[in-house]
């Protein structure tokens, strides 16, 4: 089940919202615990014993840091670095195991040994979120960062929120734990809320599914050349972010109908004026993950310089991506161009002054790694290298507009124009540790044209095919 799908808006949707309200306050996260698992179990009820089994996993293992990093500091640590082997156990399984036979099978292949094959290995949905949501909540109550969950309910209420549960934002508990017992259900929240998940339903199915077309081509095209190559993978780009936010918006808003306030996950992430301020910006929860537990580690534990310790988040950032040397490619693409930037004094942040060509260059350098990100595979990114290097061919956009229909394309202006427009008003986009939260503050007009953008967008959804989100494959 997903949120864009008749089944979830006008079925799961309403009638979880009946059930939460009518549950008693003390009761609602049992509400929110079975109404997640049925949402999850939906897709495949086997693996639904894989989260559970995570779930009371990590609340074991935090109870036990918690009762002994007093009396016996050394064992609590012992206990934190199974939790978090056993978390990354279960990941480096599902997600990378084939990956490593292969490799592994590619390298010993010429020296004539035979080695063993994997079945093709299903990734359960949302894994690479969850586990990070797990390692957090464990790391946390070793560092006296977070309380340990007052039961295995809040635990798995925290681990299991439906909204987020799939593609985030993720959540850390220590954010979380006094929601879970004391939240805002206001009238003006709900709306908000419900304001919030339409943005992003129409951000979703009627902008970046507009697109998807265009991306498919892309993606399909034998034989690219520079100016279709350029445009397609531009477009490529456009449609991952009306997905992935979309997607945000969604949660962020479902999280608000329920009382919950959630972390901001993007910012205007083109408005940025360098890699860095770009990961500060583009999904802004994994970049804090990995900057309190991956970087700041490395940096503490004396393992590594900043630049080298910088080199590992950043590829680590990219392998969790996928499971290919094309987003192990991605990563150290970002960490190349962040550490030219730290060299030379070109980094930014979001409070920096805004330079238009600066603008415009990172974005430039976004697209240019895009084939990498969007294929998952590096021999299919260097045919659309090829094109993009201008190396067989101008070319021109035919290509696209005699195989994609003419409201593909109009929508490439859409997306666009609501990016300039939305970046110069600055629609009280905040990270999360601000006060504001998009759409706070709709104007009459504005709320006219998100009704229209939202019937449009729930007709296109039943005309239309299944069209999942692009960060579920993460």
């Amino acid at each position: 089940m997903i949120f864009t799908s008749n089944i979830f808006v006008f079925l799961f949707l309403p009638l979880f919202l009946i059930a939460y309200y009518l549950t008693r306050p003390s009761w609602r996260s049992v509400t929110i615990v079975a109404g997640s698992y049925l949402f999850y179990a939906w897709w495949r009820p086997d693996f639904l014993l894989l989260f559970v089994a995570v779930t009371y996993w990590n609340y074991t293992i935090g109870n036990f840091i918690d009762r002994r990093r007093e009396s016996d500091p050394k064992l609590a640590l012992r206990m934190l670095t199974l939790g978090v082997i056993g978390n990354l156990a279960a990941l480096g399984y599902f997600k990378y195991a084939n990956f490593g036979v292969d490799v592994i099978s590619a390298a010993l292949a010429p020296l004539g040994i035979n080695t063993f094959t994997l079945e093709y290995i299903i990734l359960p949905l949302g894994i690479s979120f969850y586990i990070f949501q797990a390692i957090s909540y464990i790391v946390d109550v070793y560092r006296r960062d977070a309380e340990t969950a007052k039961s295995f309910v809040d635990f798995a209420a925290f681990i299991a929120l439906f909204p987020q549960l799939i593609a985030g934002p993720i959540l850390h508990y220590r954010y979380v734990a006094e929601q879970l017992h004391n939240r805002d259900h206001s009238w003006a929240l709900f709306s908000l809320g419900a304001t919030r998940f339409m943005l992003g339903f129409t951000k979703k199915v009627l902008i970046a599914d507009s697109l998807a077309p265009i991306t498919e081509e892309m993606l399909g095209n034998p034989d690219p050349q520079f100016v279709d190559s350029w445009f397609g993978v531009t477009v490529a780009l456009l449609q991952l972010y009306f997905d992935f936010s979309g997607y945000s918006d969604m949660a962020i808003g479902l999280g608000m109908m329920m009382g919950f306030r959630f972390s901001e996950n993007f910012n205007h992430p083109f408005l940025s004026q360098s890699m860095t301020e770009f990961w500060q910006r583009w999904h802004m929860t994994l970049g804090d993950f990995i900057r309190n537990y991956i970087y700041k580690p490395l940096l503490k534990a004396g393992l590594s310089s900043s630049n080298a310790a910088l080199a590992i988040t950043m590829t680590l950032a990219g392998l969790w991506h996928g499971a290919s040397f094309a987003f192990i490619g991605y990563g150290v693409y970002c960490a190349v161009i962040m550490l030219f930037e730290r060299r030379y004094g070109l980094t930014t942040s979001v409070k920096s002054p805004f330079k238009l060509w600066r603008c415009l260059l990172l974005v430039s350098l976004i697209v240019l790694v895009m084939p990498m990100f969007r294929t998952g595979d590096l021999n299919h990114a260097w045919i659309l290298y090829w094109g993009m290097f201008g190396l067989d061919g101008l070319g021109s956009l035919d290509y696209y507009l005699t195989s994609v229909s003419s409201l593909s394309m109009a929508f490439v202006v859409i997306a666009v124009l609501w990016l300039i427009i939305s970046g110069i008003t600055n629609l009280r986009f905040y990270a999360g540790k601000a006060t504001g939260y998009l759409m706070e503050n709709v104007s009459g007009a504005q709320a006219l044209l998100l009704w229209v953008g939202f019937a449009l967008a729930v007709t296109k959804l039943s005309a239309t095919r299944f069209s999942p989100f692009l960060y579920f494959q993460f």
